[in-house]
């Protein structure tokens, strides 16, 4: 799983090794990620919340809260969407994930109680069970040799020649003599897959995708590619590059989810959810008044997240993820501005001093 995002997701965020040990490590890292493979340990603290829906009625439940279609999920299938309040704001963005008898869901770091209770208040007659999920854990393969790093180690074609899973998709599979699921996850802004590991096994098998059989390669021979641990700070370098936002950092409670510029992550054709007629309404009577932008600074500091930025003199928005871009060697940034401020050249001031140019996403073109 990962917004996601995050999407992350995304929801999928990231951690690890860390990104700030000897010097060129960053470097090492985006380049593992960009053009190799990473491995991210996601379960560390700042990875996400993830809790389980059992019982018979969870997917007509489930689907009453999300913006997203759950209803007719199979097994094997995802998806990424909103919780949100009956004013249509986001309460969370989410990862499902369903299985034959349950569901999965990936949520942003320390909102898994608080969606749990968000729930429990509509709970009356219906057969459904929540609980937090424990018992995997999961580690992310991130780069173009996400699929080739688990060449040998797994048996399961539909890995090891390449991202045939559709867009959070799962399968259960054997690596390393380890019964994992497989899943497709997305909005890191690279390709990857996530490994869900029971928790015992989750060192034993980091160990052997970082050290095991194999060698350098990437190129469709299906030599195995030997991955690189990677950090929150390179995972968050690609996730700016390629204008992803994250929850709790660069939009959330305040924020309808047309603002996140995630399309995909809204239903207008499932039928009823909770803020379901303020987001529609908002899509067809043209649109929400704030966007999602890209932002490149002028100096060479990378500005602080929450800093003010002003448009002709106005306040237009707050800065939200803020990187030092290795593929264009400045400072970039996400932020949610007002639409009279949010056209590609336009020029922002920051307040106590600097400025900025906003930016269509991605803000680094990858391919």
């Amino acid at each position: 799983m990962g917004a996601t995002n995050t999407p992350a997701p995304m929801t999928a965020g990231g951690s690890g090794a860390g990104s700030a040990g000897r010097p060129g490590q960053l470097a090492e890292e985006y380049e593992a990620l960009r053009r190799g493979c990473g491995l991210a340990t996601r379960y560390a603290a700042d990875g996400a919340d993830t809790m389980e829906m059992l019982g018979p009625d969870r997917h007509r439940f489930l689907n009453a809260y999300v913006t997203c279609e759950v209803k007719g999920l199979a097994a094997g299938q995802g998806t990424y969407g909103f919780f949100t309040s009956a004013q249509g704001r986001i309460l969370a963005d989410v990862v499902v994930t369903a299985h034959a008898d349950r569901f999965w869901l990936e949520l942003p770091p320390g909102r898994q109680e608080a969606i749990a209770e968000h729930l429990r208040k509509y709970l009356i007659a219906d057969r459904v069970e929540m609980r937090p999920l424990g018992e995997v854990l999961p580690l992310t393969l991130a780069g173009p040799g996400a699929a080739p790093a688990l060449a040998g180690l797994s048996g399961l074609a539909e890995i090891n020649s390449g991202f045939e899973l559709e867009r959070w998709a799962h399968c259960r599979a054997i690596v390393g003599g380890t019964e994992v699921t497989v899943q497709r996850t997305e909005r890191l802004g690279v390709p990857a897959l996530t490994l869900w590991v029971p928790a015992a096994r989750v060192e034993p098998l980091r160990e052997l995708l970082l050290t095991g059989p194999g060698g350098p390669g990437g190129d469709g021979g299906g030599e195995r590619v030997r991955p690189v641990p990677v950090g929150r700070e390179a995972l968050e370098v690609v996730r700016t590059e390629s204008g992803l936002p994250r929850f709790g950092q660069d939009f959330g409670p305040q924020n309808f989810p047309q603002e996140t510029g995630a399309a995909e992550a809204v239903s207008f054709t499932k039928g009823c959810y909770l803020g379901q007629e303020v987001v529609a309404r908002i899509h067809y009577r043209g649109g929400v008044q704030k966007a999602l932008c890209g932002l490149v600074f002028d100096g060479p500091a990378v500005p602080a997240p929450g800093t003010a930025l002003l448009f002709e003199g106005r306040e237009a928005g707050t800065l939200g993820t803020a990187v030092h871009s290795l593929a264009l060697e400045l400072p970039i940034g996400l932020a949610i501005l007002h639409r009279r401020a949010a056209a590609p050249g336009s020029r922002l001031e920051l307040a106590g001093g600097g400025g900025a140019e906003v930016r269509a996403l991605p803000i680094v073109d990858s391919k």
